[in-house]
């Protein structure tokens, strides 16, 4: 009987033991690139482990990339260049860098601008708005914000069934003071088709109104904008207005949004002369939204805050707010005669800094397509450092699936039902 059974016992030994040998020790993190509409992007995706060296992460499947942590360390960083992705830029480069922990997120995602492997057609919408008081539509889908004062208006679009349109009617001009009425529909898209938005009394513009925080000492009151922005990328800005301290606003409301629809709600205050802004943040669901409180305003950064000059600068990241969620950094390079070099966007979790409160840039310019990052001698550098703070992990925004345009090649993660406050400071200098 020992005998029989001794040979499939050790083997079963040797085989756990084998199999133990083969297996990868650590914790993967899987990095997901996705473009504005949410599809899988592909970018040069690099990585370091603590303050190792960088190194080409190693690609899953499309859009997806996978590194190892060893046992004992948690700290890590991943950047990415989504350069590759963007036609006739071959001279500039946008960088996005994330330093984190495993304790924030094994599954950071990051946003590229990229067009390629997305299917466009060209539709016509044949409108009306004169139900409603308006003599002009402005139409916006996930590939276009288009305006215009006759119809029919001719639209880029992205193949796809229930593709979103949100069609705004305007008398005299495209001011949300104008706005008159709004509809919101869904198309199956093919190919090239006719839509029609023809406007009834029911499609008469209705608002919602929005309160926020008075300004601090030093800065202006606030300057409110609201936008709306569904899964599939449809982003429409100018939905909103609103000003003074405290802030108080409106905005317009959406009929018929669904249930992962969202509102981007911002009220800004500026302190022009120290180059300084507060922002306080929300974003509401936007079916069967109501009105809307703002959150409060962190602390502003000292006036006395400065980088240390460099091609790669050094920032303090010790905002005196105790609960930081995160801290995000925009560095960029222009030259007098080619204009912008590089864009460089930073995320920072407080994990990841361990306490420390001083952080260089890392020097990429070593790996495959980072080279364009490190400016020159003589570059112009421009800086922004912001410290975030949000009822949600910093891990939680950057593994996000929801990203919306802020301004040129720059994204922000979107949480549905979050509020965000931010403090920054930004500054100039020459790189010696």
């Amino acid at each position: 009987m020992r005998r029989t059974f001794a040979v499939p016992v050790l083997a079963l030994l040797a085989a756990l033991w084998l199999g133990g040998c083969n297996q990868q020790q650590g914790t993967e993190v899987s990095v997901k690139l996705i473009n504005q509409w949410g599809t899988p992007a592909t970018a040069t995706v690099i990585y370091q482990v603590g303050d190792g060296a960088w190194k080409l992460a190693a690609q899953k499947d499309y859009g997806e990339y996978s590194f190892m942590v060893p046992p004992g360390e948690t700290r890590y960083g991943v950047s990415v260049n989504c350069l590759p992705g963007i036609p006739l830029l071959s001279t500039f480069g946008f960088f996005t860098t994330y330093q984190l922990t495993t304790n924030d997120t094994t599954a950071p995602v990051f946003s590229c601008l990229n067009i390629s492997d997305q299917q466009f057609t060209e539709v016509t919408v044949n409108w009306d708005v004169s139900a409603v008081g308006g003599d002009r539509l402005r139409t916006v889908a996930p590939a276009d914000d288009s305006e215009d004062a006759s119809s029919p208006d001719t639209v880029q679009a992205l193949v796809g069934s229930q593709q979103p349109f949100l069609y705004l009617a305007y008398n005299g001009s495209f001011d949300f003071a104008n706005l008159v009425g709004m509809r919101y529909e869904r198309s199956d898209l093919s190919g090239y088709d006719n839509l029609t938005a023809t406007f009834t009394a029911a499609d008469t513009l209705t608002t919602g109104t929005v309160s926020g925080p008075s300004a601090p000492s030093g800065f202006s009151g606030c300057d409110f904008g609201a936008a709306f922005a569904t899964p599939e990328g449809l982003f429409a800005e100018d939905l909103g207005q609103g000003s003074g301290s405290p802030c108080s606003g409106s905005f317009a409301k959406v009929p018929g949004a669904g249930s992962d629809d969202v509102y981007v709600m911002q009220a800004s205050y500026q302190d022009i002369v120290n180059d300084r802004s507060l922002i306080s943040m929300a974003f509401p669901a936007a079916a069967g939204i109501g009105n809307v409180n703002l959150p409060a305003l962190p602390t502003a950064w000292p006036t006395s805050y400065s980088v240390t000059a460099a091609a790669l600068p050094t920032f303090d990241l010790d905002h005196p707010d105790a609960d930081v969620t995160g801290y995000m950094i925009l560095y960029a390079a222009t030259t007098a005669t080619s204009g912008p070099t590089s864009y460089w966007q930073i995320y920072v979790s407080p994990d990841w800094l361990d306490n420390a409160t001083g952080y260089t840039l890392p020097d990429l310019s070593s790996a495959p397509d980072f080279s364009g990052l490190k400016p020159l001698s003589g570059d112009e550098a421009m800086w922004q450092v912001a410290a975030f703070f949000s009822d949600r992990p910093i891990g939680d925004w950057l593994s996000s699936t929801r990203w919306i345009p802020t301004g040129g090649p720059i994204v922000a993660p979107v949480l549905p039902g979050t509020s965000m406050g931010a403090a920054s400071i930004s500054g100039t200098y020459t790189v010696p």
